[in-house]
C-alpha cells in the first residue's frame, strides 16, 4: 500500500489531482444527505416512526444531540445554525421552551412505557457555554428526567474559550460533563482578526491548567483549514501549538466559503483565502504532522491519540458515522432535542426546523419542532452501510455484504466497480479484488468522492445541495 510522501503532497497540488480534491461532494454525515429529505415527513410521522422503533428496539443504545443556538460574537466562517444574543432573557426564555420539549418527550415516552436507553449526549451550538450556570443546570436537570446522566458512557459539550471560565469548567464537571470540546479554528492572530474570532493561545492554556484537565476524560479542538489571511507556515504553526496543549481528539474541517448560502461570510475578503491549488497541500501536511505526532486517522477529518475510545474504536473497526462526526458506534441511534437538530434511528431521518420562533411555535402547539425527514428504502440502506464502510473503515468485505443484505455484490454493483476500476484504480487510491474494495493510504484523501461512487441520488434529477460540502 502507497503511503503518503512529499512526491505525492507535490502531486496534490496539480490543477488535475487538487480540482478532485476540491471537488463538490457529501460529507455523508447521513445517506441519502438533507438534499434528498422531504417536507412530506411530518411531526405525525415522526411520533409514529418513534414509538414503532423503540416498542420494537427496547433496549437499543442511543445518543441525545441538544442544541443550544446562541452565541456571543458572530465567527465570519460559521455554517451553525445560530442566533447572536448576550441578553440574560432572551436565553432565559429559550431554556424554559428546550424543557418543555424535554417534558413533551418524557411524556410521550412515558405514556407508551418507553425507556430510552441513553449512553451519550452532545450538547452543541451554538455556544452551550454561553449559558449562565443556572440555566445549564436546568437543561442538565431536564435531561436527567430522561436518563440518567450518571450512567452515561460520554457527555461531550462543545465550549467557546472567550465565554467560559474555569469556574465554570468545574461547575460543568460537576453536572456530569465528561468531555469538552473546543472551537480553536486557527491559533494565528491575523487569521482570528479575519474571522471575527480572537481568542489568542494563551487564552486557551491557562483555560487548560492540570486541575481542569483532571477532571474530564477527554478534550477536543475543533481546526479549520482554508480559512483568510492562512498560509502553509502559519497553519503549520498553528499544529505545533495544538500539539502542545495535546488534546485527545482534533477535528480538521474545510472552509466552506459560501456567501450565496451564508450572506455573513461576504465580510471575508475572496482575495485572502488560500488557492484551490495549495489547500489539498495545506490539509496533506497537517495529516502527515498529526501521524507522526501518534495520533490516528479517523475516518477523514479527524484524529486520535491511541489510548482515546475513538482510536480504539477504529482499530477495531466499530467506528460509526453520524450528524455529530465520528464516533465509537456504542450508539449509533440518535435523537435530536432543541432547534435544527437531527435525528437517525432505525431507517428514519428526520430534522427540527432552525429558527427559534418556529421553534417556539411548535411547542406552543405541543408539537415536536420537526418539519421534514425520510424514511430509508432496502437499497438506501444497503448503500449507506457501503458509503459508511468505506468513509469510517476503508474497506468493503462483499462477502460481509452478501450476508448481511442477501445479495450478490458484484452483480448488484456491478457499474459502480466498473466506475471505481476507471476513476481510481490507475491513481493507486484503491486496491480492489474478488472480496474487497480497499481504499489506500492517499486514496484516504478522496475517500468522500470514492464512496459518492455507491450514491443513487446524486443521479437524481430532484437533488439539491442544501449546504456547504
Amino acid at each position: 500500500m502507497l503511503m503518503n510522501n512529499k512526491s505525492f503532497i507535490n502531486e496534490i497540488t496539480t490543477k488535475k489531482l487538487s480540482n478532485l480534491f476540491n471537488q463538490s461532494c457529501p460529507y455523508y454525515t447521513s445517506y441519502p444527505t438533507l438534499g434528498m429529505w422531504s417536507d412530506a415527513y411530518t411531526e405525525k410521522t415522526y411520533r409514529q416512526d418513534l414509538e414503532n422503533f423503540f416498542r420494537s428496539k427496547e433496549d437499543v443504545p442511543i445518543a441525545l444531540y441538544v442544541h443550544i443556538p446562541f452565541c456571543a460574537k458572530l465567527c465570519y466562517y460559521c455554517i451553525c445554525s445560530l442566533e447572536i444574543t448576550n441578553n440574560y432573557d432572551r436565553k432565559q426564555k429559550f431554556v424554559d421552551y428546550m424543557l418543555r420539549e424535554i417534558d413533551m418527550l418524557r411524556n410521550f415516552l412515558n405514556e407508551r412505557s418507553i425507556k430510552l436507553n441513553v449512553k451519550e449526549i452532545h450538547l452543541g451550538g451554538g455556544t452551550p457555554s454561553h449559558l449562565e450556570n443556572d440555566q445549564f443546570t436546568a437543561i442538565i436537570e431536564g435531561l436527567n428526567s430522561l436518563t440518567k446522566i450518571e450512567n452515561l458512557s460520554e457527555f461531550a459539550m462543545e465550549i467557546d474559550p472567550r465565554t467560559v471560565t474555569q469556574d465554570k469548567l468545574v461547575h460543568y464537571s460537576k453536572k456530569g460533563v465528561s468531555r469538552i470540546s473546543f472551537g480553536i479554528q486557527d491559533f494565528d492572530i491575523e487569521v482570528q482578526k479575519a474571522i471575527n474570532r480572537v481568542q489568542p493561545f494563551e487564552m486557551v492554556s491557562n483555560l487548560l491548567n492540570k486541575e481542569v484537565r483532571n477532571l474530564f476524560t477527554g478534550f477536543n479542538f475543533d481546526l479549520l483549514y482554508g480559512l483568510p489571511k492562512q498560509t502553509e507556515e502559519t497553519f503549520s504553526k498553528t499544529l505545533e501549538l495544538v500539539n502542545e496543549l495535546s488534546p485527545e481528539r482534533i477535528t480538521l474541517l474545510k472552509y466552506a466559503h459560501t456567501p450565496n448560502l451564508r450572506k455573513h461570510m461576504d465580510l471575508i475578503k475572496e482575495s485572502d483565502l488560500i488557492s484551490d491549488e495549495i489547500l489539498p497541500k495545506v490539509f496533506c501536511n497537517a495529516v502527515e504532522y498529526l501521524i507522526d505526532k501518534n495520533y490516528n486517522w479517523i475516518g477523514l477529518d479527524n484524529f486520535a491519540k491511541k489510548t482515546d475510545t475513538l482510536s480504539l474504536a477504529a482499530d477495531d473497526k466499530t467506528i460509526h458515522r453520524d450528524f455529530n462526526g465520528w464516533n465509537t458506534g456504542k450508539a449509533k441511534h440518535l435523537i435530536g432535542i432543541g432547534p435544527s437538530t437531527t435525528a437517525a434511528f432505525g431507517n428514519t431521518y428526520c430534522q427540527s426546523v432552525s429558527k427559534t420562533k418556529d421553534y417556539y411555535e411548535y411547542i406552543d402547539r405541543n408539537e415536536f419542532p420537526i418539519f421534514r425527514g425520510y424514511k430509508m428504502s432496502d437499497d438506501d440502506v444497503i448503500r449507506r452501510k457501503i458509503i459508511f464502510e468505506l468513509i469510517c473503515n476503508q474497506e468493503v468485505d462483499f462477502n460481509i455484504i452478501n450476508q448481511e443484505f442477501g445479495i450478490n455484490f458484484k452483480k448488484y454493483f456491478i457499474l459502480e466497480i466498473e466506475n471505481l476500476k476507471k476513476e481510481f484504480l490507475d491513481k493507486e487510491f484503491i486496491e480492489l479484488d474478488e472480496n474487497k474494495i480497499l481504499i489506500t493510504h492517499n486514496g484516504r484523501f478522496f475517500s468522500r468522492h470514492i464512496a459518492k461512487n455507491f450514491d443513487q441520488n446524486l443521479k437524481s434529477k430532484t437533488y439539491v445541495m442544501t449546504g456547504p460540502t
